[in-house]
């Protein structure tokens, strides 16, 4: 019976921690069919590593409310008894005793400026995580749609040399074609075949990497809902666009803190040298105290200690450098978000319009033009060579086209990012910012 209720014990243990933690995206039903905009907010809600960013800042946040205290430490007490023995008689000494330590040269403050410096570094880093995030998920959602074209047109590519695979049969059968001109027909709709097996398997990659991104179970049944046709995004000239995204870089403004953070830890390294002040007042009864012929003795003082066997060298030393490392690590971010910032403008501009030159509507002609063919083939105008050239042909295009698209999405990710979010791609149904 003990065992049992130990167990029924842990078990309710167990319920309420999952309780305190909050809800999990298991327990919370994702929107059907799921939309640009509501997988952005999931994902911001339910990452796990925007929620550990969030219980880190969490973390921080209790960091600095425990250094913003008045004083190092809580009020000591001390009692004391002693039995004194004397000639005639014996007697009790007893005392009381106690102290305080307070900060000297301005300690506390520096410690809690520190904590507070910390706890803007963790939220810094937590907005341009969440930016991060936001940018990976739109980049996975919208994969998703192109994944989903990719399956599309392949079924078009292996129905058009269907269509033709079986006339050229037809053809050979009837004796007036060739075994040349069939092979060449056969082997175009098998290559269509194997395309569209990878199309598919693509099409449930890029979900699993979307259920990945939104942290919910990858057999979890998920519809989705959008629109291909990336709208342009018109972006002021570059000297505008890189302040504005330093300035809205969150990690930019971690960087900053903990490089003031890592000054205060400095300056409270130095500062050690002169030791915190403690004070005390004691009260004491000797021989019985002054009621039995003894003394009653109240007093106090101040201590201190002598900072002459450890003067503190090592911590300056740390402190020093780790404020050298948090100047370099800023110094390279901001050279690294110019960089970014640069290359994503440079890199949206070549595939924004490697997009436009290899539009649906080139696809669309790259089939016609295998129709047109086939017709061709029909009336006895063209032979093998031209078929397997049209088949090629809208292989080819139909490549280029899907890697145009996949670039986009690549392109417009990464300036997202490199923005921080202030430069989004939307598709047309969607604008979220």
């Amino acid at each position: 019976m003990r065992i049992h209720a130990r167990q029924q014990a842990a078990a309710l243990a167990a319920v309420c921690l999952l309780l305190a933690a909050g809800p999990s995206p298991a327990a919370t039903q994702i929107p059907q069919p799921l939309r640009l905009d509501d997988a952005l907010e999931w994902a911001q809600q339910y990452n796990p590593a925007v929620r550990a960013a969030r219980i880190r800042i969490e973390r921080r946040s209790g960091e600095v409310t425990d250094a913003d205290v008045p004083v190092p430490s809580n009020p000591r007490l001390e009692l004391e008894a002693g039995r004194r023995r004397q000639p005639q008689r014996s007697s009790t000494d007893i005392g009381i005793r106690i102290s305080q330590e307070f900060w000297i040269a301005g300690q506390g403050g520096l410690r809690e400026r520190a904590a507070r410096d910390t706890l803007e570094a963790a939220r810094g880093d937590y907005d341009f995580l969440v930016a991060s995030v936001r940018a990976r998920t739109r980049a996975a959602f919208l994969s998703v749609l192109v994944a989903e074209e990719a399956v599309a047109t392949a079924e078009r590519v292996v129905d058009v040399n269907r269509r033709l695979s079986a006339y050229a049969r037809k053809r050979l059968e009837a004796g007036a074609g060739t075994r040349i001109e069939t092979n060449a027909a056969d082997i175009g709709h098998q290559r269509a075949r194997a395309l569209l097996a990878e199309a598919r398997d693509q099409a449930t990659r890029a979900r699993l990497q979307l259920k990945d991104r939104l942290a919910i179970d990858p057999s979890r049944r998920l519809a989705i809902a959008g629109d291909i046709g990336f709208e342009d995004l018109t972006l002021p000239d570059r000297d505008t666009l890189l302040a504005r995204a330093i300035r809205r870089r969150g990690d930019l403004d971690a960087a900053a803190a903990r490089v003031a953070a890592a000054g205060e830890q400095l300056s409270l390294a130095r500062r050690r040298l002169v030791p915190n002040l403690t004070v005390f007042g004691f009260y004491r009864e000797e021989a019985g105290g002054r009621g039995d012929g003894g003394a009653d003795i109240t007093g106090g003082g101040v201590g201190f200690e002598l900072p002459l066997l450890d003067r503190h060298a090592g911590d300056r030393e740390i402190a020093s450098a780790e404020l050298a490392a948090a100047r370099l690590d800023q110094d390279t971010l901001q050279r690294e978000v110019r960089l970014q910032v640069l290359s994503g403008i440079s890199a949206y501009r070549g595939a924004r319009e490697s997009a436009d030159a290899l539009g649906s509507a080139v696809l669309e002609a790259a089939e016609q033009t295998l129709e047109l063919t086939r017709r061709s083939f029909a009336a006895g105008k063209v032979g093998a060579p031209a078929i397997t050239s049209a088949q090629n042909n809208l292989i080819d295009v139909r490549r280029d086209y899907l890697d145009a698209l996949n670039a986009l999405i690549a392109a417009g990710t990464d300036l997202e990012r490199a923005t921080g979010g202030l430069v989004v791609m939307a598709t047309g149904e969607n604008d979220d910012e």
